[in-house]
């Protein structure tokens, strides 16, 4: 008897057993289920594997773009380079290098930080700015050197300004018009900028055997306050000037103040086309005429020939925007900001 008790005690435990084994693999009866989450997983990752597509048909490139020092000019150039990129879905970072050359290259290292697909380079010094066309260069980062050309201008791919010789031709024939006997003249000049140093060679090789002579030249840096200066120490050595050039608006500006200022009767010849310019010839004063640039055309020129680049097209080397001469006979035209 105890004998069958004990075998039906050992039968019953084998089964208790034998159930506890079977619930013991019931979550590897779901693990099919479990195995699927992989799949939707991967399918989730597949997604972001779509956006380069789509970012590509749409744009998504940067760009930096930092210039000599704050001006309208320059602001107008990145708004039109602005404006032409975000055409194609793109971006353009611009930075005033605050005519630091040191802070410009600062500011080049940080483009490359952020894989921008090129550079608009308007350079402080056209020296200085060495290493960093370098840095560039290592880093397979292409240059379109803006408005003021580097020294080494077989370093950037292209360079897109304004016909800043033909520029100077302007106001050189301007000044002949206006004082056909010749007389003693004065030139505010910027030898760091090649963009300046273009014009005041057509400047002076227009007016050459027309009676003028120069009786002073000397480095404005482009700026109000250093033209004034300037032209206020030129003018008392030299106090029957008949004419300035600035190589700029911004030192014509100087230049106009300090004549304004003497009751000089010299005239004030400068270039840009900027709103301040066109002002100052509208009030009929010193300020007669500016050589005017365009720098919509300049940003867009830029663009177009960044995109040419980057796409394997050809495109032009050196790119020159034709300028023009603003006067009393026509400022009205143009009165309203920048060409």
């Amino acid at each position: 008897m105890k004998r069958k008790v004990l075998a039906c005690m050992l039968s019953c435990a084998l089964t208790l057993t034998l159930l506890a084994g079977c619930g013991s693999k019931e979550p590897p009866a779901e693990a099919p289920a479990e195995a699927e989450a992989p799949a939707e997983t991967e399918a989730e990752a597949e997604a972001p594997a779509e956006a380069p597509a789509e970012t590509e048909a749409t744009g998504g490139r940067k760009f930096g773009y930092t210039y000599w020092a704050a001006s309208d000019f320059f602001s107008t150039i990145g708004e039109s380079l602005q404006e032409a990129a975000a055409a194609n879905g793109d971006e353009v970072i611009i930075v005033d290098a605050q005519q630091d050359q040191a802070k410009q290259i600062s500011i080049i290292e940080d483009f490359i930080t952020q894989g921008v697909s090129a550079v608009f380079l308007n350079p402080v010094d056209r020296e200085g700015i060495e290493p960093a066309l370098d840095m560039l260069a290592e880093a397979g980062i292409p240059i379109v050197n803006v408005d003021t050309s580097v020294a080494s201008i077989d370093k950037v791919a292209s360079y897109v300004a304004s016909d800043n010789y033909g520029a100077g031709v302007l106001c050189g024939e301007k000044l002949i018009e206006l004082c056909p006997d010749g007389g003693e003249i004065a030139i505010l000049d910027y030898p760091a900028n090649s963009a300046c140093l273009d014009r005041v060679q057509g400047f002076t090789e227009t007016i050459e055997g027309k009676g003028f002579t120069v009786v002073a030249q000397q480095d404005a840096e482009g700026k109000p306050d250093p033209g004034l200066e300037k032209t206020q120490d030129i003018l008392q050595a030299n106090p029957d000037i008949v004419a300035v050039f600035g190589c700029n608006d911004q030192c014509g500006q100087g230049a106009y103040a300090a004549i304004k200022e003497a009751g000089s009767k010299a005239i004030v010849l400068g270039v840009d086309g900027s709103p301040e310019g066109k002002e100052y010839i509208m009030e009929g004063g010193a300020f007669v005429a500016t050589a005017a640039q365009s720098p919509k055309m300049i940003g867009q020129k830029s663009m177009e020939t960044a995109y040419a680049i980057l796409n394997g097209e050809s495109y032009e080397k050196e790119i020159a925007i034709p300028t023009f001469i603003i006067d009393a006979s026509n400022v009205e035209q143009y009165i309203d900001g920048w060409q």
